[in-house]
């Protein structure tokens, strides 16, 4: 509903999260011997949580509110309107989308619910993320509202927003050697000093055929 630079996930540390899978698996297991069956299991997918990095947050929150949020006319705040109206539970105001949530480093590791291998790149390099609003305030992902939105001045207005943020974001890279410092310190500091990346789900190949 607003612009808001991501969290991390880190509500589950790795090893807690391996110990309930390895569970899961002597649950099925028992299940099998319970019912004289059998039972086979191979890992299809795994995500490492988003690592977040101070110093970046910091930067892109500063430049996100240098950019300001989404304006919308008239005209897209009738469509924005029209849109909610197909929701049966309370919305925003359209006009919300235009607000800047803080930066509350305080939060920093509540929980981000969704999955993404951007998890992955930030436990390899400093990353940082942002959202914008694309959408009308209220709008659930993977909707058809969401679609709907997508393709016209709401959508390409925040994805300006982005766009404007990031580039800022990147010169202040490219022209302040002490936030990169910065970034790279925070980043071996959150990893540790014998951290290894090593993809969760090993070497396999990607299953292409998941879905037969």
């Amino acid at each position: 509903d607003f612009a808001e630079v991501w969290y991390t996930i880190r509500h589950k540390s790795r090893n807690e999260v391996m110990r309930i899978y390895d569970w899961v698996i002597q649950a099925a297991k028992g299940a099998a011997m319970g019912t004289q069956t059998t039972v086979d299991y191979e890992v299809l997918s795994g995500e490492y949580e988003l690592l977040s990095n101070k110093p970046l947050l910091i930067a892109m929150q500063k430049n996100l509110e240098r950019t300001g949020g989404v304006q919308y006319t008239p005209e897209e705040t009738a469509f924005a309107k029209k849109i909610q109206s197909s929701f049966a539970y309370k919305v925003p105001e359209p006009s919300d989308a235009a607000t800047i949530k803080p930066l509350d480093l305080t939060s920093i590791d509540k929980a981000f619910y969704a999955s993404t291998d951007v998890g992955d790149i930030s436990w390899t390099v400093p990353t940082v993320g942002m959202g914008t609003a694309t959408w009308a305030p209220g709008t659930p992902p993977h909707s058809w509202q969401a679609v709907a939105c997508g393709g016209t001045d709401l959508g390409f207005k925040g994805m300006m927003v982005a766009a404007k943020t990031i580039a800022l974001t990147g010169y202040d890279l490219l022209t302040n050697p002490q936030l990169v410092q910065d970034a790279k310190d925070e980043f071996n500091k959150a990893r540790g000093a014998d951290f290894k990346y090593k993809s969760l789900v090993g070497d396999r190949k990607p299953p292409l055929n998941y879905r037969d």
